[in-house]
C-alpha cells in the first residue's frame, strides 16, 4: 500500500476494455468511488456499471479493499460474485462486463494477465484479443473519463454527499431477507387487491409483486386495480422490506454457536435488555420496525419476561433447520430458505445532548439473524441452503461458546446445573468456529492468511455456572452516569480488562478457541454473560430442562452490544480520569506483529498481549499487578 517511491497509501487500477486503450488509475485518495456517472472518482462509460458500481475503501488498520455498491451486476473474482475484495498482490475482477487488475505497485503490470473468467451466463466481451498498451493517470485529483489522451483532474470538484458507513459511501438498499444490493428506484410493490395473487418467486398464494407506473398523492404504489399499495418488496426475493428499513442505513449481526449452546436465549434476553437499558441510560429508542418479522422474538420475550405464569417451569423450542423461522423462495429455478431476520429501530431521543447532530447518523435498522446451530456444522452449506450468508454481511459476529459443552470446563466445574450432568452432549466448539470463518473468507474473496477489520466478540455463555474460574469482581452494570452529558457513558476499560482476564482463562483450558479467533480478527472481545442468571431445572415429567420466569436476572447480555455501539460511536465511553485509579507498576513493552510482550515484575516470561489492547489499563492474570499498555499512536 506505501510504495518506496511515493511514501504514501495507493494502489493502481489497470481497466481493460474493447473499444478502448487499457487505462491505469493511480489513487491516493481515499475513499476512491467506480461508477458510470461523471460524478465518481474514476468513471466508466459502459451499460454495465451501475451509477455507483465500486469503492476503494482504507480500513481501520491499513489495508485497502474494494467494495460492491449494490451494483447490479457486481464484482467477480475466481468466478465467483463476491462483495468484497482485498487489495492484496494482483487481483483479477470484472466490474459488470468490465475487466479490472488492481494492484499495490505498478510494477505488477509489467507482466500481462489473463482475463478472470465469468460464469457462462455472464461472458464478458473483452475474453478475447490483445490489449494495447496502457497509458497511465494519476488520480491525487479525480478525472471525470478515461478516454484518450490521459484525462485531467477537474478543479474545484467535490464529492456528493451520501450516507451510510466506511465513510459514507454506500447509497442504496440491502435486503435483510437474501442479502441482494439494489437501488431504491428498483423496489417492488405488493398489490393489495385480493384478485391480484400468484408471484413467481413466493408461489400461488402470494399477493403480485409490481414495478409502480402510478402513484397517490401520499406517494404509495396503485397496482392494476385501483388499489393504494404502502408495502415495498426486495427485486430479487420478493420478500417484504418494512419501510423503515428502507429508510435508516443497516447494522446486521450475525450470532453463531453450537446446537444447543442457547443463541436463542441469548437473543431474548439480549433484546428485552436493549429495550429497557438503551432509552433509560442512553437516550436512545430501541423499538420493533416491524411486528410482522419480529413476531418469533416477541413470543420468546413474553415467555421469558412477560409470563403471567412465572412459578411453571418454561423452556424456548429449538431452533429448527426449517419451518416458520425462514422463508422459502424460488430464486434461479431452485427452492431456496432463507432466515427470517429480527429487524429494529435504533433512534436518538429527543433528549439527546445531541440530537440534531447526531440524528441522522445514529438511525439504524439492526438486522439480527439467529440460525439453527447445525446450520454452522460443516457441510451444511450448499447453494440451495444460504441460510449463512448473512455472515458475510455482518457488521459484528457474536459467536457463543458454552462452556458446558466443553468437557474440559466441566472438569474443573463444581455445580448441579443439569447441563453437566454426565452423559450431556459435548462438542468440539471451535471446529463450528472454523467453518464460519471459511465461509466468511469463502463468500467474500479473502485470502486465507489475511485478517478481517470487523471486531469478533466472543460471548462466554451461563457466567453463573463458571464464575469461580474468572478471578475478577465483575459490576452488574458496567455504565454509569455523566452529570455533563445527561446520559451514562460505557466503562470501556472496565469491559476490555474483563475480555482480557476471559481470555486468559480461555487461554488456559481450551486455548484453541482463542488461537482460531485471532488468526481471524485483529480485534477479538471475550464477554461473559449469563442469559437467565441462574442454572436451569429438570422437568422430571417430560425429561427436559426449563427455567421459572420468577427467577430470571440476565447479566451482561447487553454488553456486547453496547460495546460495538460504543465502538460505532453511538455512546460515549467513560474517561479513565473518572475511574478510581489502581496503583500500577512500571512495565516494558515490546510490539511485535500483533503481539504486546509485556516484562512484569515476578515474571520470568513476558505477557502476550494482543495489540488491540494497546492504550488499556489491564491485571496481570497470577500476579494481580495492574499495568498500562502505551497507547496505540506510540507503537512505533
Amino acid at each position: 500500500m506505501t510504495t518506496p517511491s511515493s511514501g504514501k497509501t495507493q494502489c493502481f487500477l489497470r481497466v481493460r476494455r474493447t473499444d478502448t486503450e487499457p487505462v491505469i488509475y493511480r489513487v491516493e485518495d481515499f475513499p476512491c468511488r467506480i461508477g458510470r456517472s461523471d460524478e465518481n472518482d474514476i468513471a466508466i462509460a459502459e451499460p454495465s456499471i451501475s451509477t455507483l458500481h465500486a469503492v476503494i475503501l482504507k480500513l481501520p488498520d491499513g489495508r485497502l479493499q474494494l467494495e460492491d455498491q449494490w451494483s447490479t451486476n457486481g464484482i467477480y473474482f475466481n468466478q465467483r460474485r463476491v462483495t468484497q475484495v482485498l487489495l492484496e498482490g494482483l487481483k483479477e475482477v470484472i466490474l459488470g462486463r468490465v475487466h479490472v487488475d488492481l494492484a499495490l505497485d505498478e510494477i505488477a503490470f509489467d507482466t500481462p494477465a489473463l482475463p478472470p473468467t465469468l460464469p457462462a451466463a455472464s461472458k464478458s466481451p473483452a475474453e478475447s484479443g490483445t490489449h494495447p498498451a496502457p497509458q497511465t493517470v494519476e488520480m491525487k485529483a479525480p478525472p471525470r473519463k478515461p478516454a484518450p489522451p490521459a484525462p485531467t483532474a477537474p478543479k474545484g470538484r467535490t464529492k456528493a454527499p451520501v450516507s451510510g458507513d466506511s465513510g459514507g459511501i454506500r447509497r442504496g438498499i440491502v435486503c435483510p431477507h437474501c442479502w441482494h444490493r439494489f437501488d431504491v428506484e428498483e423496489f417492488l410493490f405488493i398489490a393489495r387487491h385480493q384478485s391480484l395473487v400468484g408471484d413467481p418467486v413466493l408461489g400461488a398464494d402470494a399477493a403480485q409483486r409490481f414495478l409502480p407506473s402510478r402513484f397517490t398523492p401520499q406517494g404509495n404504489a396503485v397496482d392494476s386495480a385501483g388499489m393504494s399499495c404502502p408495502d415495498m418488496a426486495c427485486p430479487r426475493c420478493h420478500l417484504r422490506i418494512p419501510q423503515a428499513a428502507s429508510e435508516m442505513p443497516p447494522l446486521f449481526l450475525s450470532i453463531v454457536g453450537a446446537t444447543a449452546s442457547g443463541k436463542s436465549y441469548l437473543l431474548t434476553s439480549m433484546i428485552w435488555d436493549l429495550r429497557n437499558t438503551l432509552p433509560k441510560n442512553f437516550a436512545i429508542s430501541f423499538t420493533d420496525t416491524d411486528a410482522v418479522n419480529n413476531q418469533i422474538v416477541n413470543d420468546f420475550e413474553e415467555t421469558i419476561f412477560l409470563n403471567s405464569h412465572s412459578d411453571e417451569l418454561v423452556a424456548l423450542r429449538k431452533t429448527e433447520l426449517q419451518g416458520e423461522l425462514y422463508n422459502q423462495v424460488l430464486l434461479d429455478s431452485m427452492l431456496i430458505n432463507l432466515p427470517k431476520p429480527f429487524m429494529f429501530t435504533m433512534t436518538p431521543a429527543e433528549h439527546h445532548p445531541d440530537y440534531e447532530a447526531v440524528r441522522e447518523r445514529m438511525s439504524r435498522t439492526l438486522v439480527l439473524y439467529d440460525n439453527a446451530g447445525e446450520h454452522f456444522e460443516p457441510g451444511m452449506d450448499s447453494v440451495d441452503n444460504p441460510t449463512t450468508q448473512h455472515l458475510l454481511h455482518s457488521d459484528t459476529i457474536f459467536f457463543l461458546f458454552d462452556p458446558t459443552k466443553d468437557v474440559r470446563f466441566r472438569a474443573r466445574l463444581e455445580s448441579t446445573d443439569p447441563q453437566l450432568a454426565e452423559g450431556s452432549r459435548v462438542q468440539r466448539q471451535e471446529i463450528i468456529l472454523t467453518e464460519m470463518i471459511n465461509r466468511i473468507k469463502k463468500y467474500s474473496g479473502m485470502r486465507s492468511s489475511a485478517k478481517t477489520a470487523k471486531t469478533l466478540i466472543i460471548i462466554v455463555s451461563k457466567f453463573d455456572v463458571w464464575e469461580q474460574l474468572l478471578d475478577e469482581d465483575l459490576p452488574r452494570e458496567p455504565w454509569s452516569w455523566d452529570p455533563k452529558l445527561n446520559t451514562c457513558v460505557l466503562d470501556v476499560e472496565t469491559i476490555k480488562n474483563t475480555s482480557f482476564q476471559v481470555r486468559s482463562v480461555l487461554e488456559d483450558v481450551c486455548p484453541e478457541i482463542v488461537s482460531t479467533a485471532e488468526s481471524f480478527a485483529g480485534d477479538v472481545l471475550y464477554i461473559p454473560n449469563s442469559a437467565l442468571g441462574h442454572s436451569p431445572e429438570l422437568n422430571d415429567d417430560t425429561g427436559m430442562v426449563g427455567i421459572r420466569p420468577r427467577d430470571v436476572m440476565p447479566f451482561w447480555v447487553s454488553v456486547p452490544m453496547l460495546y460495538f455501539f460504543q465502538e460505532r460511536g453511538f455512546i460515549p465511553s467513560l474517561a479513565r480520569a473518572k475511574k478510581g485509579d489502581q496503583q500500577t507498576v512500571s512495565v516494558s513493552c515490546k510490539i511485535s506483529g500483533d503481539v504486546v510482550f509485556v516484562s512484569i515484575p515476578g515474571r520470568q516470561k513476558p505477557l502476550q498481549v494482543p495489540v488491540s489492547y494497546l492504550g488499556t489499563r489491564l491485571r496481570c492474570p497470577g500476579t494481580d499487578l495492574w499495568f498500562d499498555l502505551p497507547s496505540p499512536r506510540r507503537r512505533r
